[in-house]
Order: structure tokens, then sequence, then C-alpha cells
């Protein structure tokens, strides 16, 4: 079993999407599966160019030498593959896009009808891991979310049963404040920590994550308010420093 999430953060190891996945790997990894994290900012993607050599001249496979097709690779080879990013112009990363759009060569050319009369590319592989995404965002409140929510009802149109999780943690700069600065704030990321675990854990060994854990993994870590006065009263600071 492996499991392997692919980090479309720019600030790799030091972003608030490595401190959601961290624990998560942990408990997978409690529950026996090789473990990966993959930091997209160190790797050479280059933009999809439209050219659709991987449609024709060489079905399958990408035209462009750069990491891609490594990666793709380590894709196809995970049992759970998930896909993580902060919340940047209220949409992914144009890292984790450029990922996502150099997947087209394990999709098929030709145009397939949904019963709902959307339209989608029939998957190229036989085999392909089922899949896990994780959004976090700077804003308190949900509807930050409102486009990445629409992009997976999207996904989940070819292939529902495929997505096993979906992360969708607001306030997330709260999360690398030291448990002594805030005390209250620590017990809550703790416990949300511990509910990461428990996802990981519960996919390797039951296919899914129950309601229960998924319910704690979207708990509210403070007010709305409590979070724009702190985000307010640092970038008030940083200015006054920086002047």
């Amino acid at each position: 079993m492996k499991v392997t999430v692919f980090n479309g953060s720019p600030r790799g190891g030091k972003s608030n999407s490595h401190l959601i996945i961290g624990p998560l790997l942990e408990g997978a990894k409690q529950a026996g599966a090789e473990t990966e994290e993959v930091f997209l900012i160190e790797k050479d993607i280059k933009h999809c160019r439209g050219c659709f050599t991987c449609w024709g001249k060489t079905p399958g496979k990408c035209a462009i030498k750069d990491d891609m097709a490594d990666l793709i690779d380590l894709l196809l080879e995970s049992d759970y593959a998930g896909l993580a990013t902060p919340v940047y112009g209220m949409y992914m990363t144009g890292l984790l896009k450029d990922f996502y759009d150099r997947l087209l060569p394990l999709a098929t050319p030709h145009i397939h009808r949904n019963d709902d009369g959307s339209f989608y590319h029939k998957g190229r592989v036989k085999r392909f891991p089922r899949l896990f995404f994780i959004f976090n965002s700077g804003f308190p409140g949900e509807h930050n979310f409102d486009l990445v929510r629409a992009f997976l009802e999207l996904v989940k149109r070819g292939g529902a049963d495929n997505v096993v999780l979906e992360v969708y943690r607001n306030c997330g700069e709260a999360l690398g404040i030291p448990d002594d600065d805030e005390p209250a704030l620590g017990q809550k990321i703790s416990q949300f920590r511990d509910a990461l675990k428990r996802a990981g854990w519960e996919m390797v060994t039951k296919g899914r994550v129950c309601k229960e854990t998924v319910e704690q993994l979207h708990m509210k870590l403070m007010s709305d308010e409590e979070y724009m006065a702190g985000a307010n009263k640092y970038w008030d600071e940083a200015t006054e420093e920086a002047e």
C-alpha cells in the first residue's frame, strides 16, 4: 500500500499544507502504508503546451522533457494519491494547476457524454489511484472553497467513488502558531492533527474515512472575528517594521 501526496504550495516544507499533510501521512504509515510527500516547488514542471502530442503522435506520452513523466509514474504506483494546495485567488496554486494539466496523457482524446449532459475523456490506464484533496485558506469562513468545491464536483462526475476524502481547512495560518502562545487554540489544533492521523489510518485500513472523522477535520479553530483581528494585527505590525 502506497500513499503519496503532491503538495502544490510554493512554500514547500514551510507551508500550512505541509502541516496538514504530515499528520495524515503519519496515520497512514502507522496503518502500514508506505508514504511520500512530493513538493512540486522542487520539481521541473512546465506549462502544458496544448499540442496534443500525447493524444496523437505519441499516445500516452508527453512531448515535454521535464519531471512530469516520473511524477506520473509515481502517481500510478500509488494506491492513494492526494493533491494539496493553499487557496490562491480563490482556486488552486499555479503549481498544482500545471501538475494537473500535465496529467492529460492519462486521458484518451475521444469525447463522451455523462447522463447529466456534461462531457469527459475516458482514462487511458487500467489502474488509477483513489484520490483525496486538501485545500487550506488564509481566510476564515467557508466561501473560500466555492470554486474548488465546484471543480471537485466535476472531477467526481467522472468517477465519484474514486474520491475518498476532501479536506477544507479555513484559518490555515493559525496552524503555525506555537501552542504555548495560544493554549486554547493549541488544544484545538492538536485535536485537528489527531483527526488527520485518524483519517490517514482509516483510509488505509478501511478504504474510506468515516463521517465523524470528516466532521472533526472541519472543526472551527477560532471565531472569524478572532482570526481577522489576529491576522490584521500581524500585517499592521509587519507594515510598521517595513517602514
